[in-house]
């Protein structure tokens, strides 16, 4: 027996989703115990598993396609069709259409008009890695040409992407059509985030605020305020624009996740109270004359 595993991550015509990975995750990790020989197969954008164009029907015993909803549609029928001379199974799927469900000789189905059962992401590991915070800032053109913004926007993105981390951005401007951002929304995110990467000054100050270290990656050649508030809090973590590489990047995140800069957190944010408390008087001083 030899399966090749399929769902619609198989496609570059279309854009699956991470719950189909998943849902074939489990299936792969069943057909490993039960000890049968499989192949994952992976649409090449993904640029893993094998390409179901490119084997040899022959190969396979089965066909085994996990997740996502079937139908009569082009994509399926080519798959099936390929694969014809194979017992074609369909495992943790909705059935929208019946005639989709006659393109498969056994059919496991998540849902049809009679059927509810759990879909098969809720099994597995579940990962434990570092969520990142990540604040973007666009050119600042009061800096003119010292503006590296795009720059280290696109190391950090690139960065993201090819080491797989799970981040989300964090966006410190007030609107976002139709409504208005509240600033308890992003202070909320950031209270979530194991680690912030940020290349604005507010959000190295609400990361150092709420506990998190910071990856200060100043936009600016040379530094500007990214550089010089973390220099008033006494953070020593800034990595400047011309230095900015995937290398810094990751020993910056290594160092924030060892526990390092635990006691650096609690002193920015002591320093922080003792200027809030000095600007407070400057202004109670003022405000009596």
């Amino acid at each position: 027996m030899r399966v090749l595993l399929a769902g619609w991550f198989s496609f570059d015509e279309v854009i699956a989703t991470v719950g189909d990975e998943l849902g074939a995750g489990t299936v792969a990790r069943w057909l490993a115990e039960a000890g049968v020989d499989f192949d994952v197969a992976e649409a090449p954008f993904l640029e893993r598993g094998v390409n179901w164009r490119d084997v040899d029907p022959a190969d396979y015993t089965h066909l085994l396609f996990v997740s996502g909803p079937i139908r009569d549609a082009p994509l399926l029928r080519d798959l099936t069709s390929a694969f014809a001379g194979a017992a074609r199974w369909a495992v943790n799927v909705s059935v929208v259409e019946e005639a989709g469900r006659a393109l498969f000789d056994e059919v496991w189905e998540r849902d049809a008009d009679d059927v509810a059962r759990p879909d098969l992401a809720i099994e597995g590991p579940v990962p434990d890695v570092p969520v990142v915070a990540v604040a973007y800032t666009p050119a600042q053109g009061e800096y003119g040409e010292r503006s590296r913004a795009e720059r280290v926007r696109g190391v950090i993105e690139e960065w993201l992407a090819t080491r797989r981390l799970p981040w989300f951005e964090l966006d410190m401007d007030q609107f976002e059509k139709p409504h208005p951002r509240r600033p308890a929304q992003v202070e909320a995110l950031i209270g979530r985030a194991d680690v912030v990467v940020s290349m604005r000054l507010h959000a190295l100050v609400l990361g150092l605020k709420h506990g998190r270290p910071v990856v200060a990656c100043d936009p600016i050649a040379g530094g500007a305020k990214v550089t010089r508030q973390a220099g008033a809090l006494g953070w020593p973590l800034v990595l400047p624009a011309e230095e900015l590489t995937a290398d810094g990047l990751d020993a910056a995140l290594d160092r924030c996740l060892s526990g390092e800069f635990g006691a650096a957190v609690e002193e920015a944010r002591g320093r922080g109270r003792a200027g809030n408390a000095h600007a407070r008087e400057w202004l109670h001083g003022r405000l009596a004359h």
